[in-house]
């Protein structure tokens, strides 16, 4: 079968919907839908990292479904001319507004694991902040949470979220 679609992100997850009330049994094949999905959902750097694919692949088998949420969060740069620094800062409001969708996309209290990924650049207090707002939305699941570096003049926040969710 050859699906094509000039909205992945629309068409996807429709197609796991299908593929669900179907009940294919073989979980390889859904293994290999889910990768599908996330790498045109999520960055590279997240579905390229060996890790972060072996614990998806683990916490499939271990959990009935799973949910994807992603944000923009818009970043500053700040020159010291004195000091000859520069550094990257998130307004605090604008990143609770951009987290604050999570909330709108499932039911908090359905998830049991997630994986978290900060890419952006910014300093370890901010990264640990973005990651507690998450945590606090989700204080029952078991978070794991990984940052990568990159200069794109905002942040992205990707998370996957597993746990027994209602049919949409």
């Amino acid at each position: 079968m050859d699906v094509k679609s000039k909205d992945p992100k629309v068409t996807l997850p429709e197609l796991r919907k299908i593929l669900e009330s179907v009940r294919l049994d073989d979980q390889l094949i859904y293994e290999e839908f889910v990768s599908q999905e996330l790498q045109a959902v999520f960055s590279d750097t997240f579905v390229t990292n060996q890790q972060v694919m072996t614990l998806v692949k683990r916490l499939l088998k271990q959990e009935n479904d799973y949910r994807v949420f992603t944000a923009d969060i818009p970043t500053t740069s700040a020159i010291d001319l004195d000091r000859n620094t520069h550094s990257v800062r998130v307004d605090s409001s604008a990143a609770r507004l951009a987290l604050s969708r999570i909330d709108g996309t499932i039911t908090m209290g359905d998830v049991k694991h997630a994986i978290v990924h900060v890419l952006g650049d910014l300093d370890r207090e901010t990264k640990v902040l973005i990651i507690d707002n998450i945590h606090q939305h989700i204080p029952t699941a078991q978070v794991r949470a990984f940052h990568t570096n990159a200069s794109k003049g905002h942040v992205l926040v990707e998370c996957i979220f597993f746990g027994e969710f209602p049919e949409d």
